[in-house]
């Protein structure tokens, strides 16, 4: 009679088990053309956690991304790994990213850069490989602004760079 009482009980909790929400894997870009300082600002809002074990998985184990107690070292991680990882091409052009710092919003990492000098453009290319090395199911939103027209694209492992056309 027990038995048959917990065996409803054993099989909701078995099928539980197996329907646990998967983890979602994006991070989001926004590229802003700013006409009055000639260059395209970037804001890249990554989570907090996936970046902290991207960081010590590829190159320190001890990091800690933190408001607080921050390790010392993940502003360098930083900027190397975005270099690596985050390239735009204007008009054919590689452009230099310079990474300007980040700051911490929730449980989100937002990350700053910043291309200096650009002008008119009809064509740019973005890779945005950020955290696909880690988590295969990762997906890239990037939205860029320029002149009053927005386009976007997804990027993910298998296509991890686009173009984006603004002939108009």
């Amino acid at each position: 009679m027990k038995i048959k009482f917990f065996l409803p009980i054993i099989c909701v909790l078995m099928l539980m088990s197996f329907s646990v929400a998967h983890k979602f894997y994006v991070s989001v870009t926004e590229i802003e053309y700013n006409e009055k300082a000639h260059s395209l600002q970037i804001i890249s809002r990554v989570f907090i956690d996936d970046m902290e074990d991207l960081l010590q998985t590829r190159y320190d184990k001890n990091i800690r991304l933190r408001k607080t107690n921050e390790s010392s070292s993940v502003p360098n991680y930083l900027k190397k790994y975005l270099n690596d990882k985050l390239e735009v091409k204007i008009d054919g052009r590689l452009t230099e990213v310079n990474y300007l710092g980040k700051e911490y919003e929730d449980d989100m990492l937002l990350l700053y850069l910043e291309i200096p000098k650009i002008t008119a453009f009809k064509k740019i290319e973005v890779k945005n490989a950020i955290l696909t090395d880690m988590f295969s199911e990762q997906k890239n939103l990037v939205h860029v602004n320029y002149k009053g027209s927005t386009k976007s694209l997804i990027l993910n492992k298998a296509k991890q760079e686009d173009v984006l056309n603004f002939n108009n």
